[in-house]
């Protein structure tokens, strides 16, 4: 009987009392809550690191572009609906040869015989940051409400054209052939630019950087939301502010700043992250840029020259 009564007393001294159970389980939830923080930034560390290898490649493809064809890529080859952006020319520097064969130069992008070089999201011109790559961005279609929705492949980076998104734009015909050095970036509409004609140095003048995507407005309506963005279909030509962005109104402060004005007229480079901006320079070298910066020190990096006026044509 002592046996017995001894046996039950250590069985209930060894139990968990509900008040124990609940004190645990605050200490758990105190750790979880420390930890988690330090996880989610340990996660963003690399998907930072991850983007800036995506825009390493991009630059390896630019340079590679310039020994083939002897100039960087151009920015967009048309302002309409038959035409492509710097993106789709660096596809067969990034191993996407067939991609770019696919093409059909004499139809729409949003043409089915298009579908798989302007449907085929590219992994390498997303930021893991914001999404994975996908084929959900609405078609262009002349600034007009787009004949084939959530189709066609997005990307994050833009192309550095200048103080301006619209350098090389003032006939609308790229025909001009002469472009201010101090105002023009490398990649621009119908860009011709050669390496030596890149007198700041390819160290100091930015190529791509990831492009500020504002968040959706419910007073866009739902016609075109995607080209209110500017983040609508990226190997296409027609939307500027999907593939090109300028300096001059510098950097937004946070990753889902509204858009500028309400004219759309919002070309900037921005990103998913905080407090930088990461650009892939002329030379290939990725370097994060503090979202203070001034406007006239980016605009310096933005510039392929610090003033006058050559010609680019060949």
């Amino acid at each position: 009987m002592a046996i017995s009564r001894c046996r039950r007393r250590t069985e209930i001294t060894a139990a968990f009392t509900l008040v124990e159970l609940l004190v645990v389980i605050a200490i758990i939830g105190i750790l979880v809550a420390l930890l988690l923080p330090a996880i989610q930034a340990a996660r963003e560390a690399a998907r930072r690191s991850e983007c800036s290898n995506h825009l390493k490649q991009i630059g390896l493809a630019i340079q590679l572009h310039h020994d083939t064809k002897k100039v960087f890529p151009m920015g967009r080859n048309t302002t309409g609906v038959i035409g492509v952006s710097w993106a789709y020319e660096l596809l067969p520097f990034m191993e996407e040869q067939a991609m770019y064969d696919s093409y059909n130069d004499t139809k729409r992008a949003d043409d089915d015989l298009n579908a798989k070089s302007m449907r085929t999201p590219v992994a390498t011109f997303f930021c893991p940051s914001r999404r994975g790559p996908l084929a959900d961005r609405d078609f262009d279609n002349d600034d007009a409400a787009p004949l084939l929705k959530a189709s066609a492949a997005g990307g994050d980076y833009s192309a550095n054209a200048g103080h301006e998104e619209d350098t090389n734009m003032e006939a609308n015909d790229f025909k001009s052939g002469a472009i201010d050095i101090g105002l023009a970036g490398p990649i621009f509409s119908g860009s011709k630019i050669k390496a030596q004609r890149v007198i700041d140095g390819l160290s100091g003048t930015l190529a791509v950087g990831e492009r500020h995507i504002p968040p959706l407005d419910p007073a866009w309506g739902e016609e075109k939301p995607h080209w209110e963005q500017g983040d609508t279909a990226f190997f296409a030509s027609d939307t500027l502010h999907t593939i090109m962005s300028g300096t001059e109104d510098g950097l937004p402060g946070s990753p889902d700043e509204k858009r500028l004005r309400d004219n759309r007229e919002d070309h900037r480079f921005g990103g998913p992250h905080s407090g930088i901006v990461q650009f892939v320079f002329l030379d290939g070298h990725v370097e994060g840029i503090a979202r203070e910066i001034e406007k006239r020190d980016l605009m310096l990096k933005s510039s392929i020259g610090d003033g006058g006026v050559i010609e680019q044509m060949d």
